[in-house]
């Protein structure tokens, strides 16, 4: 939390908005909770938006410690049935999702810089609530740590994945059925160099320090 943040929250009349931004395929939405115009930058959050109306709910944000993955649940009241519908598509899975805390400068009206970031990540399900006269998408949102326990079972030393990574880069273009008949790293075979302890405790004696070479005709 930067020091102007710091000093915003310690004030005797403190004005808090929450900002929420979901990068979607065919829009950016950039929502605050309240009625108010919130201008960050170049960013400019309303209360309403024309397509996807307004925020109808967001789950509490916590700090813990635990051994599971972080999530967040996000409702919007969209004003109509086609932008309900829009918003379950599964085009909107993986779309980017952030949250931050700004405070209001109430005498010029500005974002006192920099809001907190409290909640990153990517859309997960959306899932539309019809009651009578009303409608809601709830979108259940996985956090950004997600990723680090994706598993690695498409990850493989082949010109497919690695232009994947790296689009364009050739290096594999031509490796066909090139096995390894080498260990990568200390395996069963001797080290390319062996030290070998000189000075007086060794046997021979003799000073100094160095290495004999005599394994690397082996190793090789």
């Amino acid at each position: 939390m930067t020091p102007q943040m710091d000093i915003a929250l310690a004030a005797p009349r403190v004005m808090l908005v929450g900002l929420l931004e979901i990068v979607l395929p065919s829009r950016t939405v950039r929502l605050c909770d309240g009625s108010a115009v919130v201008q960050w930058g170049d960013k400019v959050f309303t209360g309403r938006d024309d397509v996807f109306g307004t925020i109808g709910d967001i789950e509490e944000v916590t700090e813990e410690a635990g051994d599971t993955m972080p999530g967040l649940d996000v409702t919007l009241l969209p004003p109509k049935l086609a932008s309900a519908i829009e918003l379950c598509s599964p085009d909107m899975q993986g779309s980017s999702v952030r949250g931050w805390l700004a405070a209001i400068d109430p005498e010029s009206g500005q974002v006192v810089p920099d809001p907190e970031l409290l909640f990153a990540g990517e859309v997960d399900l959306p899932v539309l609530e019809v009651d009578r006269g009303t409608r809601a998408v709830t979108f259940q949102i996985a956090s950004v740590f997600e990723r680090l326990v994706e598993p690695d079972e498409g990850v493989r030393l082949a010109d497919s994945f690695h232009q994947y990574v790296w689009p364009g880069e050739l290096g594999l273009a031509n490796m066909t059925g090139a096995g390894i008949d080498r260990l990568w790293g200390p395996g069963d075979k001797p080290p390319a160099f062996t030290p070998v302890p000189q000075g007086p405790s060794a046997p021979g004696g003799g000073g100094g320090g160095g290495y004999d070479y005599r394994g690397y005709e082996q190793a090789v």
